[in-house]
């Protein structure tokens, strides 16, 4: 199976921007934060990149806003490292698989007690 530029490209920018907020940012996130996956437009001019943040649900919202805040830094540093001619306007956006996840598997966990009770 052969990727597209657009595929790498999402795995790339993925990679930058959890450097970038890891090790080049003045400041620090207010919780663990980790970039699940990209969505980038087939003409290159947008990204929605997907987060998740480790700990509380009460991290969600200051993450957000700190990813917000920085978005113009982040696309900057992302274009510096990328050298792409155009880079795509960022958005984050809080990605809801891994608590869909873990929804799931809670669900069939009690599935599982409910069925060796006698």
């Amino acid at each position: 199976m052969e990727f597209s530029r657009v595929d790498r490209l999402q795995s790339q920018i993925i990679k930058e921007i959890s450097d970038i907020v890891a090790n080049e940012l003045r400041d620090t996130p207010p919780a663990m934060i980790t970039f699940t996956r990209a969505e980038i437009s087939r003409d290159l001019k947008y990204a929605k990149v997907y987060f998740s943040v480790l700990g509380k649900d009460d991290d969600m919202t200051p993450s957000f806003e700190f990813l917000k805040r920085h978005a113009g830094v982040i696309r900057h540093m992302v274009g510096k490292r990328m050298r792409i001619r155009f880079t795509p306007e960022i958005t984050f956006h809080f990605d809801t698989s891994t608590a869909h996840v873990m929804r799931i598997n809670e669900i069939l966990e009690q599935i599982k007690r409910d069925e060796k009770k006698p």
